[in-house]
This record gives C-alpha cells, sequence and structure tokens, in this order.
C-alpha cells in the first residue's frame, strides 16, 4: 500500500446501525488528503493485518454495540485505550476489530498511531437502514474523522 494512512470503514450498509463505516465513507470518498487511502470492511477484518505494516496511522470506523446512548461517538487512541470486544459488534464482520488489533500488535505490523471511531448503534436488523440517532451522528463523525485525517496526513509528511 503507497498510502501512509489508512481509513477502514467497517460495517454492512444492509443492516441498519452497522452501516455507519460505509455512511461514513461515501461522505469522505474524493476528499481525502494525500497519503490516505479509504478502505470498505464488511467481512473479517483479520485479512488485512498484513497490509497494516507500512502504515504510519490507522484511523477506524465502525458501530459499536448499544450501550443505552445511540449515536454518541466515541474516539479511541489505541496507543492509550484499549479496544474490547464486546466494544464492537464481531457478528457482522467474522473477527472482529479487537481480534485484528491484538494479532496486528503480536506481528509487529500494527501502526504507531491507531484511532477508533465508533458509533453506538441501535438497529442491526437485516434490511433496515441507519437509525434516527445513528445517522444524526454521520455528519459530526465524518468532519472529526476528516480533521483527524488532515492533522495525520499533515504529520506523517513532516516525517521522511
Amino acid at each position: 500500500m503507497s498510502a501512509r494512512i489508512l481509513l477502514l470503514a467497517l460495517g454492512n450498509p444492509e443492516r441498519g446501525d452497522d452501516g455507519i463505516g460505509p455512511a461514513v465513507a461515501a461522505r469522505l470518498h474524493g476528499r481525502l488528503p494525500p497519503g490516505v487511502a479509504l478502505r470498505l470492511c464488511s467481512g473479517d477484518v483479520l485479512g488485512l493485518v498484513e497490509e497494516w505494516r507500512d502504515l504510519q496511522a490507522l484511523v477506524c470506523v465502525d458501530a459499536s454495540t448499544p450501550q443505552g446512548e445511540p449515536g454518541r461517538i466515541r474516539r479511541l487512541d489505541l496507543a492509550a485505550d484499549e479496544l474490547f470486544q464486546e466494544f464492537s459488534l464481531t457478528s457482522s464482520h467474522g473477527f472482529g476489530l479487537a481480534e485484528a488489533v491484538g494479532l496486528a500488535r503480536a506481528l509487529g505490523t500494527a501502526p504507531p498511531r491507531m484511532v477508533v471511531y465508533a458509533v453506538e448503534g441501535s438497529r442491526f436488523t437485516v434490511g433496515t437502514s441507519l437509525s434516527g440517532p445513528v445517522a444524526a451522528a454521520l455528519d459530526e463523525v465524518a468532519a472529526r474523522i476528516f480533521d483527524e485525517l488532515v492533522r495525520l496526513a499533515a504529520e506523517a509528511s513532516a516525517c521522511p
């Protein structure tokens, strides 16, 4: 991969709030800073960890399991915060992001910077669209991720 930063949009747009990752990717398509690549993933994330080897940063967006506040956006910096398996929906992605991050760390392919934007979902039924609260959070999470990518791209371009 020639890009130094990857935006990984996780989820299935045919499963309600699980579609937040692809929805954010659609919002940001064609607007990413130089050096940033976009990857959609609706399946097993473990197959991607080798691709992370040469990245300076990985930014992920995904739905999180219901916890009582649908639409809540959480930013996790994986240098400081642990990504717990129950935080993300592993059932729709095969092995989930928590397992992929753990494997990448064990294999030495984890980028030095890893950030996860998780939007708390409430509806994950096949054939449904984003719930109201998650749809209402879409523009905000896309803007936050865009700002983060701009900042990371500037840092990456400053490093040889």
